[in-house]
């Protein structure tokens, strides 16, 4: 991966005040520059001052003085910095050169794809090999609005943790082995009118178990070489496992289609069978059982877990000699950590998965692994005039993923689930998700960059490479956009630190309300050649800035609209 051409101000800014701390002989950690929310305060402000005066036993404004004196020093810093105040009780408030801002224009352009990626790596473990899993919903029915909120969240994680220069693996996890993909096959078999060993509300409902039933029983009874005809004693047992297994195929080659269809990638798609084959979570039961921490009680094995925090101890294997969902789970994590020496894990799973998560925690220190980073992805609900909509009975109770790509589009279906923190509840509104104009976020933000498209075009400059005096932007609503474009390593930085993808979209449509004001405010194109090269560069600038952007959330950058 190419290293970008410009780096952002806030991780210089961060990397001068580490520098200046160990001149200081301050303690390490915490220098951090955040962006105000009132401009008067600066484009930058830290109040590292604040944490350490309690530490140190000594002034406030002594050390924001301090540290204000030889961020100045730092020459590079100096460049970039108009003004530097000190502000009591003890914060640091920085306010960045429109000249140092103009010198970043030819950069970007010059960076152009690679603009944001590849940081320093105080925001990232650079090349480090890093696994996220996500969605990894079971092969028992179509990807719902929740797998494809964890979904996107997942896939937009990984283009950024690439960006930040990770070593990234974007995983399924198809639970293939387990009691849920049995209840499938006996789900189809009752479609077909057989007893099963279930209640009817156990079972999986809606039209795709018929049309599943129709299409795999029709196939089996009608097959000369079936291995269950004229056996009755064992037929409908074996039907339900054949049932399982190729319900169960069907039914991940669609969610293989459906995920290309959303714009999703995955480099892999694992197996829980193989956990199985591999006998690796024999091997994690054993070593389990080495530590002492396992007992049977009335036939089933149990994790002690309460010995470990949890508030009750854990099945691992039940009276049937089949293992719970944790004990496979935990040989998953261990082949993650183990035998691809993954350095970190991310798991992204659905809210209801919490209770599971902690029992998995507690089973990961017995086996002395580290922790995976979890994100617990909200429920979603899909409403219109604040009504909950219901768009077909296909699934049964619930709505598809594929319904709503259909319904909006994989861009605007793909920005708002990334719209908000995944730890939130979120409405999806489906009437302004319909809606082709300015309220729509995701219109109004590829409109930017399809009239920055347009005017490139119309100025037969599409990619200005010329010289350009780039002083000439001064003008407020220029300094404003500048400052906005600048952001966008600092952003994938961030992201790649603490996985909040969804400042993105926030960032996007800021971009794009700075472009729209300076397109306002300034006439790009005039008779003054000067001028019109300059703005025309910021243009690309911000078009770029505003493709990479959009690119990361896996949206097109349209040049026309």
């Amino acid at each position: 991966m190419l290293r970008s051409f410009v780096e952002g101000p806030g991780g210089l800014l961060e990397q001068a005040l580490a520098r200046a701390f160990k001149k200081l002989k301050l303690p390490l950690g915490g220098a951090i520059f955040e962006r105000p929310e009132n401009p008067k305060h600066g484009d930058y402000a830290t109040s590292a001052a604040l944490r350490l005066a309690k530490k140190e036993k000594r002034p406030q404004m002594e050390i924001a003085k301090g540290l204000t004196d030889e961020l100045l020093r730092d020459a590079r810093i100096a460049q970039m910095i108009q003004k530097a105040e000190t502000i009591p009780p003890g914060f640091i408030n920085i306010f960045l050169s429109p000249k140092w801002l103009q010198a970043q224009i030819p950069g970007i352009i010059s960076s152009g794809e690679n603009y944001g990626k590849t940081l320093h790596s105080s925001f990232s473990d650079k090349h480090s090999k890093v696994q996220v899993e996500f969605i990894s919903a079971n092969p028992t029915g179509p990807l719902t609005l929740a797998n494809g909120r964890g979904g996107f969240l997942g896939d937009v994680l990984a283009n950024i943790l690439e960006a930040a220069g990770n070593n990234v693996t974007r995983e399924y996890y198809v639970n293939d082995a387990g009691e849920q993909v049995r209840k499938l096959g006996w789900s189809i078999l009752a479609a077909k009118g057989y007893k099963t060993p279930y209640q009817a509300e156990e079972l999986y409902q809606g039209s795709y178990i018929r049309e599943l039933a129709e299409k795999i029983m029709s196939q089996e009874i009608q097959n000369p070489k079936s291995k269950i005809q004229n056996k009755p004693q064992i037929q409908t047992s074996k039907l339900a496992e054949y049932a399982a297994r190729e319900g169960s195929k069907l039914l991940l080659k669609d969610i293989k289609r459906v995920v290309r269809k959303a714009g999703i990638r995955f480099d892999v798609w694992f197996s829980e069978k193989s956990l199985h084959r591999q006998r690796i979570v024999d091997e994690v039961l054993k070593i389990v059982k080495r530590k002492r921490l396992v007992e049977e009680r009335e036939g089933a094995l149990w994790l002690r877990a309460q010995e470990l925090g949890e508030s009750k101890d854990k099945v691992l294997v039940k009276s049937s000699g089949d293992p719970t969902y944790l004990l496979p789970d935990l040989a998953y994590h261990w082949e993650k950590f183990m035998r691809r020496r993954f350095s970190s894990v991310i798991d992204i799973v659905g809210a209801d998965h919490h209770g599971h998560m902690r029992a998995l925690s507690v089973g990961l220190k017995v086996l002395g692994l580290k922790q995976p980073s979890v994100i617990l992805v909200q429920f979603v609900r899909l409403v219109e005039n604040g009504q909950e909509v219901k768009m077909s009975k296909r699934a049964g109770t619930f709505v598809t993923l594929e319904e709503l790509l259909n319904s909006v589009g994989k861009d605007v279906a793909r920005f708002f689930f990334l719209q908000s923190s995944p730890t939130s509840h979120m409405d999806f509104d489906l009437a302004l998700a319909r809606e082709q104009s300015q309220k729509n976020p995701v219109y109004y933000t590829q409109y930017a960059h399809a009239r920055i498209a347009s005017m490139l075009r119309k100025s037969k400059i599409p990619n200005p490479k010329f010289k350009t005096d780039y002083t000439l932007l001064q003008h407020p609503s220029e300094i404003v956009l500048m400052k906005q474009i600048v952001q966008l390593p600092d952003l994938v930085g961030r992201i790649a630190k603490n996985h909040e993808v969804h400042h993105l979209t926030t960032y996007s449509r800021e971009l794009a309300t700075a472009f729209h004001a300076f397109y306002r405010d300034c006439r790009v194109i005039s008779e003054n050649k000067g001028t019109t090269a300059a703005r025309l560069a910021l243009c690309r600038a911000t078009q770029i800035t505003l493709a990479n952007t959009l690119r990361f959330m896996g949206i097109r950058a349209p040049e026309k609209m």
